[in-house]
């Protein structure tokens, strides 16, 4: 509502939407963006303004206009694409006058700011206690600083870009301190990341985690009967993985030679190590085709165990995505926000129980682990997301946790001529399968779903099929998966839409993941309260201008109350069947 003092953000105590929507009414706010960067000696505060910023604590910092601060954006990424996207800014600092000349080389105080911490923050005038994150970041040891006769350019990246290292990352090596009698064809194996339960599920197999022979090029492991007489034929050393295990079944070694399985007899293993993870095999002590077993170089074991201790969350996909982040992406675990803990426990609807859904992961190929976590979440309809409080946060894709925030956007909110929405083509199918259950054995999944669809999406469609193919490589349980597919088909077979605008600072307070509606009548564009879910947000400080990318969300109804359009096939309600076989 409109009131006579037009100057109302000068006396605010505190930036909410009450103080946006008063502002935005009235045509006049000072929300401004502000940044900072250590380099190791002092902090250097700057901005696209001269301003004195005052803390709660009554100390303040005194920002000088010396750069423009570019666009920076946080996004949520395309549904079942798992990617998140780190922000990458530079900044261009005045130095006309050479006041920063000492800390480059040369200087008095020179200081490489390779690695130091840089951030921007958006906030209310002077206000310090209003100002929040939208960039957290350290400059990047290639390109990440360099002069001019004007200014000083530094290149930041987001501090979440630890998350793209690869794992796993112990490699088998023939060096003489590590496995000197390692056969040339086991150099450089990585050896696997194993988390979950490897003991149960495990059809058509036998077991389907591998366990690499480490002494297989021992004179006195491998050899004719007329160069190593079998008194002096040592046991086989294998080796399962370099992380502790919290169970090794030694009741299910296999030796696998073509398509048959030879039970080793718990007997004939022994040396288990202390982590689960280490063992030894007897020649001799097996029968393999009516012989006496002899190691011959390439013979494949495999075990049944269990993976990296968890405690009461070793099977919980959210938690084992958690881990990964943190043992691999060398992410602070007070980084990460309570969706995380919030996901792990929900168990109601069984659809989106994922407290009850079990997870397991054996994986020997590096990738990256921001990548694979992502994967994770994808699988129970989930997604990973750097929040406004720089925290890593979840976003849910389970309709019951649709809940639409008291925030419509207008044609008042829209910068003239941004308004552009255009059809999801990626995830719009109406027909699909999963395949599940990954084992390692074989190298692909060893189930996979009915084939299931959404026929009053095909009839709209005139009967045309859109067909895709949907991995869930870490789930093992049939009923858990056909569940999850059932219900990603509800939204796909929806006719999505994206649009993709900007508007005024009045939504300066949006979250990704956040339901909005839309209220917007231009052009052939009408929107009358539809909801949308925001997937992507832009700070751009020129006219303080946020660019959106939202999910329009017209035609995919869900349980929380949402309008039902003429049209609609698909949402919380839509009736997915299992396709007859003919």
């Amino acid at each position: 509502m409109s009131g006579k003092d037009r100057r109302k953000y000068l006396t605010a105590t505190v930036l909410d939407q009450d103080l946006l929507d008063w502002s935005h009414d009235n045509l006049e706010c000072r929300l401004e963006i502000v940044c900072d960067i250590e380099t190791g000696i002092e902090t250097i505060y700057v901005s696209d303004r001269n301003k004195y910023v005052v803390n709660p604590d009554g100390s303040g910092s005194f920002y000088q206009a010396r750069t423009n601060i570019p666009v920076i954006t946080r996004t949520l990424g395309d549904w079942l694409v798992p990617e998140l996207q780190f922000s990458t800014i530079t900044l261009s600092i005045s130095n006309v006058d050479g006041k920063y000349n000492r800390y480059l080389p040369g200087g008095a105080d020179y200081s490489p700011w390779i690695n130091k911490s840089v951030s921007v923050r958006m906030g209310l005038a002077e206000l310090g206690s209003s100002y929040f994150n939208i960039f957290s970041g350290r400059i990047t040891d290639v390109g990440g600083m360099k002069r001019d006769i004007k200014a000083v350019t530094v290149v930041a990246r987001d501090v979440f870009d630890s998350m793209l290292a690869d794992f796993p990352r112990d490699v088998l090596t023939k060096a003489p301190e590590t496995f000197p009698y390692l056969e040339d064809s086991n150099v450089g194996k990585y050896l696997p990341v194993i988390y979950g339960d490897w003991t149960t599920s495990l059809d058509p197999d036998k077991a389907t985690v591998p366990a690499l022979v480490i002494n297989g090029a021992s004179p006195y492991v491998y050899g004719d009967d007329d160069v190593l007489p079998d008194a002096q034929r040592q046991d086989v050393e294998l080796l399962v993985t370099n992380q502790p295990l919290s169970y090794l079944d030694t009741a299910n070694v296999y030796l696998k030679a073509s398509d048959q399985w030879y039970l080793v007899p718990s007997s004939q293993v022994t040396a288990v190590g202390t982590g689960n993870n280490r063992f030894k095999v007897k020649q001799l002590g097996l029968w393999k085709g009516g012989e006496a077993y002899k190691y011959s170089q390439g013979d494949t074991f495999y075990v049944r165990v269990k993976g990296k201790d968890l405690g009461a969350y070793t099977d919980n996909i959210v938690w084992q995505a958690r881990d990964i982040l943190i043992t691999y992406g060398g992410v602070d675990p007070a980084s990460f926000g309570s969706t995380w803990q919030q996901y792990r426990d929900k168990a109601a609807p069984a659809q989106s129980a994922i407290a009850n859904i079990k997870s397991r992961i054996c994986e020997n190929e590096p990738k990256p682990a921001i990548q694979y976590a992502l994967s994770l979440l994808e699988q129970v309809r989930l997604e990973a997301f750097i929040s406004r409080d720089q925290k890593l946060a979840i976003n849910s894709l389970h309709f019951e946790d649709w809940t639409p925030r008291d925030f419509t956007l207008t044609n008042f909110d829209v910068v003239a001529d941004t308004f552009s929405p255009y059809l999801d083509d990626r995830a719009n199918f109406n027909r699909a399968r999963g395949t599940f259950d990954y084992h390692p054995s074989r190298g692909e999944s060893a189930q996979s779903t009915p084939v299931l669809k959404n026929v009053s999406a095909i009839s709209s469609l005139s009967g045309k099929e859109i067909s895709k193919q949907i991995t869930f490589p870490n789930l093992y349980d049939a009923a858990t998966v056909k569940a999850q597919l059932t219900e990603i088909l509800k939204i796909s077979s929806s006719a999505m839409e994206y649009a993709q605008l900007s508007v005024t600072w009045r939504s300066a307070l949006l979250e990704l993941g956040d339901i909005i509606y839309l209220n917007i009548d231009i052009g052939s564009v009408v929107f009358e309260n539809v909801p949308a879910m925001v997937r992507e947000i832009g700070y751009d400080p020129q006219g303080l201008k946020l660019p959106l990318k939202v999910w329009v969300l017209q035609l995919c109804p869900y349980n929380n109350g949402s309008t039902v359009y003429a049209g609609t096939t698909g949402g919380y309600s839509a009736t997915i069947t299992t396709e007859e076989l003919v």
